[in-house]
This record gives structure tokens, sequence and C-alpha cells, in this order.
């Protein structure tokens, strides 16, 4: 079993059945799509065998032939979990083919990757996979949604209509929050920005990790509706992490408006790249002064 990215995780049937005697990695979900095979014990429901776990079983034939009902089922029941928290196994007989090619179309429907190519790039990094091949159609029809933030993807964005101008924003310090509070409770902050971008009245899009895209009619326009997000944005709010739930207060974001894709990503990382430490927000400044971890970071 290998952890790939995240909250997710890749492997065989071997690494789910182990998994009812020993659980190192505290898996609290299991996505089974092993379907009829050559192999045996047939694929089947073993949610039985895993009563403390959310568990689904999708019944995908092992024919290199992924179908579009089953990824639209995985998708949405990986969603569903993902939003709850739960730490999930994604099996097949081997690990090879099946649940790689399962696993790569949640992660371009989730905005974690940007293509399937990418995807699939991402996951051979921690295994040697052979996703099937024939989903490429099927998942690019149901990938036009992101299911971390609920706003349409990169892909969307590609395909709408172009506007005069776009705004390119990402989360400030994100990588030292889920260092901090952890993975989940970023995606959470992720989402309360996508819903705070439509609340003010933008065309938004969730492009990748962090980084969201909007368009617009007019810079003026634009650096309006942003503004007041960022000051929502920076309103305190409660999130549940290291077992109890804390105020956070300050997080922010950062944005560039133009009219070229490329060149505003280009302009917004020179103006990260440049800003000084001492525009911590509240909650980096509360973590640094309660643990000094400040210089690390």
């Amino acid at each position: 079993m290998d952890h790939v990215i995240h909250n997710l995780w890749l492997g065989g049937q071997r690494d789910a059945d182990e998994l009812v005697r020993h659980n190192p990695e505290k898996i609290t979900a299991i996505l089974n799509v092993r379907g009829s095979d050559a192999y045996q014990p047939p694929g089947r429901d073993q949610s039985a065998e895993h009563p403390d776990k959310a568990y689904k079983w999708i019944p995908a034939p092992d024919t290199g032939l992924i179908s579009a009902g089953h990824v639209r089922e995985a998708v949405r029941w990986l969603r569903e979990q993902s939003e709850r928290q739960h730490r999930i196994l994604v099996h097949c007989m081997f690990g090879i083919s099946r649940s790689p090619a399962f696993l790569a179309a949640f992660m371009v429907e989730s905005g974690i990757s940007s293509t399937l190519e990418e995807a699939k790039a991402t996951i051979s990094i921690h295994r040697n996979v052979q996703p099937a091949q024939q989903i490429a159609e099927p998942v690019r029809r149901v990938v036009l949604i992101s299911a971390l933030t609920g706003l349409p993807n990169r892909q969307a964005f590609e395909e709408a209509p172009s506007s005069p101008f776009l705004a390119v924003l990402d989360v400030d310090f994100i990588k030292i929050f889920n260092d901090v509070y952890g993975r989940i409770a970023g995606d959470m902050l992720l989402r309360r920005l996508a819903k705070i971008l439509l609340s003010v009245g933008l065309d938004a899009y969730h492009s990748h990790e962090d980084e969201f895209l909007c368009r617009g009619q007019s810079a003026g326009e634009l650096k309006t509706k942003l503004t007041e997000a960022k000051r929502m944005f920076r309103e305190g709010f409660e999130l549940y992490a290291d077992g109890r739930i804390q105020i956070i207060e300050g997080t922010d974001f950062s944005f560039v408006i133009g009219t070229a894709l490329v060149e505003q990503q280009a302009a917004l990382r020179a103006a990260k790249n440049g800003r000084a430490r001492g525009d911590a927000p509240e909650w980096l400044r509360q973590i640094v002064a309660s643990t000094g971890h400040g210089q690390a970071w």
C-alpha cells in the first residue's frame, strides 16, 4: 500500500485484507474497485470484514475499460469521504490498473491534478502502475466541477468563453497552514474561500491546489469584489484541528489582475516571493509565539 497524496492511498487486495489485522496508516475508508478478473477468490463486497470503516464496492471488470457510470460513482463517493476527513485506500487486485485509473479520475475531478496525464505521473512516483487508458472521455464529462471546492475547475475555465480580464489568486502561507493544522483542515480552508468568492459575485474557478481563477469584464470590477472577499476571508472562524475547536483569525490570499493567465501567474509568484516576513497573519504569529518555530518557517 502506497500513500499517493493528501488522504489517498493506493494498493491491492492483499493490502485491504491486511487492514483487518493491522492498520498503521489509520485508514478509515476503503474503495474496492475489483470486479471480475482471473483471480480467486473473486472480487466482492467485503464491507462486513471492515465494520469500522466506510466501505464502497464498485465491481469494475479487469478489461482495461472503465465505464463512465463507475467513474461517476467512485468520484462521488471519494468526494463524500474526503469531506468527512477519511483516510482512504483505493484498491483492485494488484493496485496496478483499475484502482490507479479511478484514483487519477478523482485527482483530476477534485482539482488535485490538472490533467489525467499529470495525475498518472503523480501516482507513478509512488507506485509502479499502468492505469486503464479508456477513461479519458468519460472522465472529461465529469471533471468540470472540483470535488474539493464545488467550483468549476481548470478544465471548465479553459472551455468557458474568454473575458477581457482575469485574476489569479492563491492562499497565503497555505503550506505552513497545512503543516500546522493538517491537510484536511487546509482543504476546509479552500472550501471556505470558494464560498466567499461566490458570495461576492465572482465568476470563480478552482484551478488546482490553492490556486483560483476569476473572470471579469473590467479590472475595477475584479479588484472591488476580490477586496471584499479578502475582508471576509480574514474574519475569524472555527476550525476543528488537533482534537479541539480552534478560532482562526487573519487567513488571507493574494491576487493579481491582468489579461494573460501565464503572465499573471508569474506576477503573483514574484509578488509573493518579495513579501516581508512581518506580513505574517494573526494565526501564524500566534503559532510562532507559542512554539518558537518561526525560524524554521
